[in-house]
């Protein structure tokens, strides 16, 4: 789900960084009522955007926010992270997304879009199931406008639709090779679920 919030007063921050959010609810479960979440939105956007996955057994926490009405407020503070583009311009970067994890990345490169900034990146983006797929616009956007490359790749073979034109399988070093043959001259990032990055 993507969360929209106004915020009541502009500040900076850079792509690729996060905050913890706030949220007062009846009946927090041992989880509390605090959550680090990675903002999906570029610094020139004027909302704040975050990407939340759900599970069937999700935390009070996040069964709040999905309970959240247009009117509702959440407190974000302690921006952090250092999870942001390399300053040299002509460095070639290549993000890792799992699942979710494509927050920073979207982020990142909306920002690319909002100062329309070309740089070398490769995305990999892996996913269970097509349906799980997020933020294609602005992938596609990012393909056409700056030639961004994104690599979608689904892991569970028995539900790979019939029209997909996308990779199969996890990442691994062929993948590398065959889309990005001087990988060993690349900064790379890696954002997903613990063991995916593991």
């Amino acid at each position: 789900f993507d969360f929209i919030f106004e915020p009541t007063k502009k500040f900076a921050f850079a792509p690729g960084q996060y905050m913890e959010w706030t949220l007062g609810h009846e009946y927090p479960d041992r989880r509390g009522n605090r959550r680090y979440f990675t903002l999906a939105s570029s610094p020139n956007e004027s909302n704040l955007r975050l990407g939340v996955k759900f599970y069937d057994q999700s935390s009070s926490y996040k069964r709040s926010m999905l309970a959240m009405q247009k009117d509702s407020e959440i407190v974000a503070g302690q921006l952090a992270g250092d999870f942001v583009l390399p300053r040299a311009l002509n460095q070639k970067v290549v993000f890792i997304a799992g699942g979710i994890g494509i927050t920073p990345f979207r982020r990142m490169i909306q920002n690319l879009l909002d100062i329309n900034q070309r740089r070398d990146i490769v995305v990999f983006y892996v996913n269970r199931r097509a349906n799980e797929i997020v933020y294609t616009q602005v992938l596609e956007k990012a393909r056409q406008k700056l030639g961004i490359k994104t690599i979608y790749t689904l892991t569970d073979e028995t539900q790979v639709p019939p029209n997909w034109k996308g990779k199969v399988g996890y990442i691994d070093k062929l993948m590398f090779r065959e889309s990005v043959p001087d990988y060993g001259r690349c900064i790379f990032y890696v954002s997903g679920p613990n063991a995916m990055v593991t």
